[in-house]
């Protein structure tokens, strides 16, 4: 008689009742059940094998093991596997082999594909296992891309120190009681003295460059603006400042939260780990790996951080299996994203960018005209293309690591953590991820306008037509029910709350400065200093935003301040905005590689040793930083010289 795998344990799998209906489905599917027995080290099934059925374990134990034999599970008693194979048909994605005598019952795939077929709810309530398995993984992805955009501490953040406690409370609230007392009375030419208008840009970069928590600096550096304005009742101006921001930007909040949610549709349905078989398949060279997952890296070009997370998980096994050096496959999956990211209107930066350049007074389609301004990213994207086609010359740390892998060394550098586990999502379609991003890059297009000879796409409405697109594409192929569909968007609009609050506060910071008249003021001293010689401007807002920005450790942190302030100098001097937006965005991309921050973030997404990592782009991230420089330099010499 079974100890494990009772009517209970089947009745709680499938969330069978206890009507009489149910019973008669629950006594359907244990006279079903087969024992089978497996001695010592044989294999219950192989990778590449057909899905005759499912496993649940009466009894002993069993390893997974990946397609190096290494172990990537242990499965003890009333563990069960191999349900998803056998619910699509797809082929075993491991080997699970017994560690001693191993029983275990199995449930034939016919039995299992007549149960979903005609029991809609069992369906939906069986998949919810693989669903729930993958929300645990991507709620700590989400935990951690969340800390990197400056909300909360990711996992495994420490107590505070007493220095960081003196530095966040004590002086704060010494700074702000005397800016309250002593703050002075508006000059007669309807602005503050020049100490200070710089003030809260100062109090902002010290503050972020001592915590490195971008988004509590930017509230705190709002709130400091607002006692220079309105003293005691800074708290009832600040609130009134968040108000009218979230008013303006309904439209762009509402399009965050729902990227969010298609976001959380494409991992759920395993259709963006769909990619990663396709390329195992059917690439057979090193370049080809790389290519095929530069181009994977433009087809999810939503989310930068979820970029290197996903296609590190997809193509580093792959980039191994073809003997690519870790240095030269972390350098191409872990640069690109960002590239891409801060190139497209599509994409949660783009999304970003696109607000903050509104809230300044740009034009709506002001960022896709900046897009060819944009050097830093544009070069980035080149060198890397360059650099999978072996034509771009190895240098330091990737030149040390191929001539070590050629003499047969290890694929990763030394100090690298050389984790055992894989990508265990679940493997969907690459249709179901294919079809929703070119209706959406097809919806957005439709439905923008052409203003004056400049694109504005409606991503708002496109989104939204991609949700229903894609609600319909999911639950007719039973990929997943509606309940289900609906949870994933609750909690996609729960993983952009980062974005959300980072983009209010940094629109209330940047409303700030310009009523306090900080830009004003900068336009003035610009016009002293440089004199006629305006054309070296973009270069030099270029230079200066980079320092900013690997100051910073975060480029929207680096957007919010240098964006309102390089927009209004571009009106002030009658430049093309185009140009300083351009500059602006490439200083995001050169200031955040820069900084060191990412690299113990992307490091071990990417199997290499973080400082490995970062010396290994560094010499391509100068090259870049110094060709940008000289283009904007160029560029601004021949337009306004």
């Amino acid at each position: 008689m079974s100890q494990t795998i009772t009517r209970d344990y089947i009745r709680n799998f499938f969330k069978l009742g206890n009507s009489s209906a149910e019973n008669r489905i629950l006594d359907y599917v244990m006279s079903h059940l087969v024992l089978k027995e497996y001695p010592h080290n044989s294999y219950v099934c192989r990778i590449g094998d057909s899905a005759q059925g499912m496993f649940f374990i009466e009894s002993g134990m069993a390893f997974v093991r990946g397609n190096k034999n290494q172990i990537l599970n242990e499965l003890q008693p009333g563990s069960y596997f191999g349900e998803y194979a056998a619910l699509t048909g797809d082929k075993r994605m491991a080997d699970i082999q017994a560690n001693g005598t191993v029983q275990a019952y199995e449930l034939s795939t016919k039995v299992l594909h007549g149960l979903t077929r005609s029991q809609p709810k069992i369906y939906g309530l069986f998949l919810k296992s693989i669903y729930d398995q993958a929300s645990d993984r991507y709620q700590n992805l989400v935990r951690i891309l969340n800390s990197r955009r400056g909300l909360g501490s990711g996992a495994g953040a420490k107590t505070q120190s007493d220095l960081s406690l003196f530095v966040n409370y004590y002086l704060v609230f010494f700074i702000f009681f005397n800016l309250i007392l002593f703050t002075p009375e508006i000059n007669a030419g309807g602005a503050f003295h020049n100490l200070w208008l710089l003030s809260p840009i100062v109090f902002l970069v010290v503050y972020i460059v001592l915590t490195r928590r971008a988004l509590e600096s930017i509230v705190l550096a709002g709130l400091f603006i607002s006692i220079l304005r309105v003293r005691l009742n800074f708290i009832g101006a600040y609130t009134d400042q968040v108000i009218k921001a979230l008013g303006e930007n309904a439209g762009l909040i509402l399009m965050v939260v729902i990227m969010g949610a298609l976001t959380r549709q494409f991992s759920a349905s395993g259709s963006i780990n769909a990619l990663k078989y396709v390329a195992e398949k059917r690439i057979k060279t090193g370049g080809g790996v790389l290519f095929f997952g530069f181009c994977s890296m433009v087809l999810i070009a939503i989310d930068e951080y979820l970029n290197v997370l996903i296609n590190g998980a997809c193509y580093t096994p792959l980039s191994d299996q073809k003997r690519i050096p870790r240095e030269k496959s972390a350098l191409v999956l872990g640069m690109t994203p960002m590239a891409l990211c801060i190139l497209s209107p599509l994409s949660l930066t783009g999304l970003y960018l696109t607000g903050v350049i509104v809230n300044a007074g740009g034009e709506k389609g002001l960022f896709i005209r900046a897009v060819m301004y944009n050097f830093s990213a544009l070069f980035a994207l080149l060198f890397i293309l360059l650099l999978i086609l072996g034509i771009l010359p190895s240098v330091g740390a990737l030149r040390q690591g191929l001539i070590r892998v050629k003499e047969g060394g290890n694929l990763w550098p030394e100090g690298t953590a050389v984790s055992q586990s894989r990508d265990a999502s679940n493997r969907g379609k690459v249709m179901n991820l294919v079809l929703p991003i070119l209706v959406l890059i097809g919806s957005s297009i439709l439905t923008g306008s052409l203003e004056s000879g400049t694109l504005s796409v409606n991503v708002l409405y496109g989104m939204l037509i991609t949700l229903i697109f894609t609600f319909i594409l999911y639950c007719l192929q039973r990929y997943m029910s509606p309940e289900q569909f609906f949870n994933n968007i609750v909690f996609g609009f729960e993983s952009m709350l980062a974005p959300v609050v980072m983009f209010v506060a940094s629109s209330v910071f940047a409303a700030g400065i310009g009523e306090i008249g900080f830009s004003t003021w900068l336009e003035t001293v610009v016009r002293n200093i440089i004199g006629a010689q305006t054309w070296i401007l973009p270069a030099l807002i270029f230079a200066l935003c980079t320092v900013v920005g690997a100051l910073f450790d975060n480029p929207w942190a680096m957007y919010a301040l240098g964006m309102p302030i390089a927009l209004e100098l571009g009106r002030a001097l009658g430049m093309d905005l185009g140009i300083f937006v351009g500059a602006v965005c490439a200083a995001g991309f050169t200031g955040n590689e820069i900084a060191l921050g990412d690299i113990f973030f992307e490091g071990p997404m990417l199997g290499i040793n973080p400082i490995v990592y970062y010396r290994t782009k560094l010499p391509y991230v100068i090259v870049i930083t110094v060709l940008a420089f000289l283009a904007y330099a160029v560029l601004g010499y021949f337009l306004y010289g």
